[in-house]
C-alpha cells in the first residue's frame, strides 16, 4: 500500500525549500521588520485588549450615574411638585369654607399661574352646605348640590377619611377616574372626566363654619408630563445630544402599580398609558379608577425587589439582559429607581408615595467596542513609530550609502543640474542603484528636452490662434437688452452692482460712489441718474481734484457781477445749474476743508450763497459723489470732515476692482475692441488665445480705463486682424528705465510669469529729492513705520499693513504709500503684485 504525503508535511517542504531565498530578497528594512513583527503583533493585542476593559468599565460608569442622575432628579421633580400640592390644600384649609370665598381663592391661583388643579371640594361633617368646585377649559365651575349624586364616585363617601385624619395632616389617593356632570346649552348630559390623584385634609370648622373634609386634586397626566419632560429634548437636564434608543420613564404606587408611563412631551393631553412598561412583564391589567395600570406576577423578583427597596425610601440601579437583543439593538439595559416620598404630617418624616423607574437603552457601550478599533488603530501607529526609530537607530550606519546616494538626488533642484552620480562605495546593491538613477537620469534629461521643443511648438501655435469669443458677444446682446445696458460684466459682483443702481436709482437721496481709480464711477452715476426720477432733468459733473479751492467753490456755487476783480458778469454754479437733476462730485476726498465746510451747509440746507451776494438761492439737487480712497482713515487723520460723510453716505455704492472679477475681461475685451475697430478704422478684429491669456492674467492696477487703453493701443498696433499676444502692450511693459523686481514667494508678475532680473545687467539709478522733514504732514501710521522703513530699504503693500497692525484697509495702505511717494520719500517700482516702495537715494 503507498502512502502520499499529507497537505501539512507539503506545505512544511515547500516553506523550507523558499522561505531561506524570500527572506534573501528583503531588503533590510523588510528584515528588521519581519524581525520585529512578533513583538509589535503582541503590543497591538495587549494594548487592545486593555483599552476595550478599560473603556467597558468607565463608560459603564458614566452611563449608570447619569441614568440614575436622571431617575433622581424626576423623583425629586414629582416630591416637589407634591408638596406644592399639600402646601396649596393647606392654604385654601386656612381659609374661609364658604363657596364663594373657596371659588375665588380657586380662581385667582388658576389666573396667578398656578398648578392646574382639577377640582376642589369641600364636604362638612355635618350641617353647612357642600363645595364642589371643577376646573374646565381654564374656568372654574361649581357643581350645584342636587347634582352630587350624578359625580362619580360619590364625594360623600369621602367623608370617611375624617376618622383618620389630624389637624394638619395631608393624605394623597392613588390614581382615580372622576366624572362630574357638565351641561352647556348643546348638551344637558354631558359629563368632565379625569383621572386624578386627590389631596385630602381635615378643616377643624370655627364659630360660623362647621368642620368637614377638604380635597383637591390634580390630574394625573400633569404628574405624567414630569416623567414626560425629563425624557424629551427640555429636559433642565438635556447637557448634550443622546442617540435615538429607546428611553421612557413609568410611576409606580407602593402596591407595586405601573400607574403611567412617559410619553411625547409635545403631546400633554394624551391618555395615560403603561404598553412600554409592561413591555415583558406578565401581570395584572388595569385597576379601579385606571385601566392603564398594570402590576406584574410574583415571579420578577427583580422588579418586586426594586419596589421593596423604595418602600424603605432608598434607590437603585439594575443592569437587565435584554430579551431580544436583535430587535432592541442592545444586550442590556439600565433599570434605575428612586422613591417618591411625601410628607403627610409636617412634622413628621415622610412616607413612601411611590416610585419611578428609569429604563435607559444606550449602544454606547457597543459603539464603544467598535472604538476600539481606533485604539487599535493608534496602537498600529504607535507601533510604527517605534520599529521606525528602531530602523534608524540599527539601520543608519548600514544605509549611509544609499542616504547619501538620495541626498545626492535631492540636490538636483532643476534640469540643467541633473547630472550622473559617481559615490565612492563599492558593493553590490549600490553599484546597481547607482547605475540604475544614472540610466533613469540620462533619458529623463533626453525626454524632457523633447517635451519642451513639442509643448513650446503646440504653445506657440494655440497662442496664435483665434480665441472663441462668440459666447462673450451673446452676452454682450444680452446686455444690451438689460436694464442697465452701460454696465458690461457678469457674475456675483456685477449682478450686485447693477441691483445697488436700480435701487439707488428709486429713492431721492444722496450717494457716495466708492471704488478704486477707473471702476467706472462716474458711469455708475449716469446710470443712476438716467434711471432715476430726474432722468429729463440735468445732470452735472464735477471734478473736485482738478480745481484749486476757489476755482472749486467758484465752480460749485457760482458768482455775482463785481464778486472780485475778474468777475465781470453772473456766472451761475454747478449747484444752480442742476437745479431739479444731478450733481456729480468726482473725487471728492480732495475738496479742502473750506469747500467740505461749504458743501455740508448746502447739502443741510439745499441753499447755496453764491459768491458775493448776499441772497441765498434754494435748490432742488441730488449729490452723488465718488471717492477713490478709503474716507474713514481720512477722517481718522482729521483730513475729511466725518459729518460731511455721513450726509454724502446715506446709500452706499462700491464698484468692484477689475482684478476681483476677472471672468469680466473676456467680454470687457470684446467690448471694448469693438469700440476701438472704429477709433483705428477696422473691422473684424478679434484676439488670439494668448493675448487672451494675458489680458486675464494682468493685474490692472488702472481697472477698467486701463484696459480700455491697452485694447485700443492693441487694435491700432495690430499686424493683422488677429491680434497677438506681442501686440498686447501692458503698462508695466512701458517702464524698462525701473529695475526689475525679483518675484518671490510665490508672487508673480503682471504677466503671471515669473522674469527673474538678469544678474549682470546694470540697473540705471532712479534719482529723487532730498527727503523733507518727515515729522511734517505724516500720519501716525507713516511715523510709526517709518523708522522701519529706512532701516529696510524697501518695502512692499502688504508689509506696510503688517508693520502697522495688519488690519489696515488695503486701499488706506496704497493711499499712505503713494503719500510717501508725493512726498519724494519713496519711489514706487514695479507693477501688479509685484510692486515695492523703495528709499530714494539722495
Amino acid at each position: 500500500m503507498s502512502s502520499f504525503p499529507s497537505s501539512g508535511s507539503r506545505i512544511s517542504d515547500w516553506i523550507r525549500k523558499h522561505l531561506p531565498g524570500l527572506v534573501r530578497r528583503l531588503g533590510l528594512r523588510g528584515k528588521l521588520l519581519l524581525a520585529l513583527m512578533p513583538s509589535i503583533v503582541c503590543i497591538l493585542l495587549f494594548t487592545g485588549w486593555a483599552s476595550y476593559r478599560v473603556s467597558d468599565e468607565f463608560i459603564d460608569i458614566a452611563l449608570s450615574r447619569t441614568v440614575r442622575q436622571n431617575t433622581m432628579a424626576v423623583a425629586h421633580e414629582m416630591e416637589q411638585y407634591l408638596d406644592g400640592c399639600r402646601t396649596d390644600l393647606l392654604f385654601f384649609a386656612g381659609g374661609r369654607t364658604d363657596s364663594d370665598s373657596l371659588r375665588d381663592a380657586f380662581s385667582r391661583l388658576m389666573k396667578s399661574g398656578g398648578k392646574p388643579y382639577f377640582e376642589l371640594c369641600y364636604l362638612p361633617a355635618s350641617g353647612g352646605e357642600p363645595v364642589v368646585l371643577v376646573r374646565q377649559d381654564g374656568t372654574v365651575h361649581a357643581v350645584a348640590s342636587k347634582a352630587l349624586d350624578r359625580v362619580r364616585p360619590n364625594p360623600f363617601a369621602e367623608l370617611d377619611r375624617l376618622a383618620t385624619l389630624k389637624p394638619g395632616q395631608v393624605v394623597p389617593s392613588d390614581v382615580l377616574e372622576v366624572s362630574y356632570p357638565m351641561p352647556n346649552k348643546d348638551s344637558a348630559n354631558r359629563y368632565a372626566t379625569a383621572n386624578v390623584v386627590r389631596f385630602y385634609t381635615a378643616c377643624p370648622g370655627n364659630g360660623t363654619e362647621p368642620p368637614g373634609l377638604l380635597f383637591l386634586s390634580v390630574e394625573a397626566s400633569t404628574l405624567r408630563n414630569i416623567l414626560s419632560w425629563y425624557n424629551s429634548r427640555k429636559s433642565p437636564l438635556w447637557a448634550y445630544p443622546r442617540s435615538d434608543e429607546l428611553r421612557f420613564s413609568y410611576f409606580l404606587n407602593h402596591e407595586g402599580w405601573m400607574l403611567f408611563q412617559s410619553e411625547d412631551y409635545d403631546k400633554q393631553g394624551s391618555e395615560l398609558t403603561t404598553y412600554l412598561a409592561r413591555e415583558g412583564f406578565d401581570g395584572s391589567l388595569g385597576k379601579p379608577g385606571n385601566a392603564a395600570a398594570f402590576r406584574p406576577n410574583e415571579k420578577y423578583t427583580a422588579y418586586w425587589d426594586a419596589v421593596a427597596t423604595m418602600g424603605k425610601g432608598e434607590n437603585g440601579l439594575d443592569r437587565v439582559e435584554e430579551t431580544s437583543p436583535q430587535q432592541s439593538g442592545v444586550d442590556f439595559h439600565y433599570f434605575s429607581y428612586a422613591p417618591v416620598q411625601f410628607k403627610v404630617d409636617p412634622a413628621g418624616p415622610p412616607s413612601v408615595y411611590g416610585g419611578v423607574v428609569f429604563v435607559d437603552r444606550s449602544q454606547l457601550p457597543i459603539i464603544a467596542g467598535y472604538k476600539n478599533m481606533d485604539v487599535m488603530l493608534f496602537v498600529t501607529i504607535g507601533g510604527i513609530v517605534v520599529i521606525s526609530i528602531l530602523i534608524f537607530l540599527f539601520g543608519r550606519i548600514l544605509t549611509k550609502p544609499i542616504r547619501e546616494l538620495a541626498a545626492r538626488m535631492n540636490t538636483l533642484n532643476s534640469l540643467e543640474e541633473m547630472e550622473e552620480i559617481h559615490l565612492p562605495y563599492s558593493g553590490y546593491d549600490i553599484t546597481v542603484l547607482q547605475e540604475s538613477i544614472n540610466n533613469i537620469i540620462r533619458r529623463v534629461k533626453q525626454q524632457v528636452v523633447e517635451i519642451q521643443a513639442k509643448d513650446e511648438a503646440i504653445l506657440n501655435v494655440n497662442n496664435r490662434e483665434r480665441a472663441s469669443l462668440e459666447h462673450e458677444r451673446e452676452l454682450l446682446v444680452e446686455n444690451e437688452l438689460s436694464r442697465i445696458p452701460e454696465i458690461v460684466g457678469v457674475g456675483s459682483a456685477t449682478a450686485t452692482l447693477k441691483v445697488n443702481i436700480l435701487k439707488a436709482a428709486q429713492v431721492d437721496v444722496d450717494v457716495l460712489i466708492a471704488g478704486e481709480t477707473g471702476t467706472g464711477k462716474q458711469l455708475v452715476a449716469e446710470a443712476v441718474h438716467a434711471h432715476s426720477s430726474r432722468s429729463d432733468k440735468p445732470f452735472v459733473s464735477i471734478n473736485c481734484g482738478a480745481l484749486d479751492e476757489n476755482l472749486l467753490l467758484d465752480a460749485l456755487f457760482g458768482h455775482v457781477k463785481g464778486a472780485f476783480s475778474e468777475a465781470k458778469e453772473d456766472r451761475n454754479g454747478a449747484f444752480v445749474e442742476a437745479d431739479g437733476g444731478i450733481l456729480f462730485l468726482d473725487e471728492v476726498q480732495s475738496a479742502s476743508p473750506k469747500v467740505q465746510q461749504s458743501l455740508l451747509r448746502a447739502l443741510a440746507s439745499r441753499k447755496i450763497k453764491p459768491l458775493g451776494s448776499d441772497r441765498e438761492l434754494t435748490v432742488d439737487v441730488r449729490i452723488l459723489a465718488a471717492t477713490n480712497v478709503d474716507i474713514p482713515s481720512l477722517i481718522e487723520d482729521k483730513v475729511f470732515r466725518e459729518d460731511l460723510y455721513y450726509r454724502l453716505k446715506v446709500i452706499a455704492i462700491n464698484t468692484p476692482a477689475l482684478r476681483e472679477n476677472r471672468e469680466n475681461i473676456p467680454l470687457l475685451s470684446v467690448y471694448y475692441l469693438k469700440q476701438a475697430e472704429a477709433l483705428a478704422g477696422r473691422e473684424h478684429l478679434d484676439l488670439s488665445k494668448g493675448a487672451l491669456a494675458k489680458l486675464v492674467s494682468h493685474d490692472w492696477p488702472g481697472n477698467v480705463r486701463e484696459l480700455v487703453n491697452c485694447i485700443t493701443r492693441a487694435a491700432v498696433m495690430a499686424e493683422t486682424d488677429v491680434i497677438q499676444p506681442e501686440e498686447i502692450r501692458l503698462e508695466s511693459d512701458f517702464h524698462s528705465w525701473s529695475a526689475p523686481v525679483p518675484v518671490t514667494d510665490g508672487e508673480s508678475s503682471d504677466t503671471g510669469t515669473q522674469q527673474p532680473a538678469a544678474p549682470d545687467t546694470p540697473q540705471p539709478a532712479v534719482y529723487a529729492p532730498a527727503a523733507p522733514d518727515t515729522d511734517s504732514g505724516l500720519n501716525h501710521r507713516q511715523k510709526e513705520a517709518w523708522d522701519i522703513i529706512r532701516k529696510q530699504g524697501t518695502v512692499t503693500r502688504k508689509e506696510y499693513q503688517d508693520l502697522v497692525g495688519g488690519n489696515l484697509p488695503t486701499r488706506t495702505a496704497i493711499y499712505d504709500l503713494q503719500d510717501f511717494v508725493k512726498r519724494g520719500l519713496l519711489v514706487k517700482k514695479g507693477k501688479g503684485p509685484s510692486t515695492r516702495y523703495e528709499l530714494t537715494i539722495e
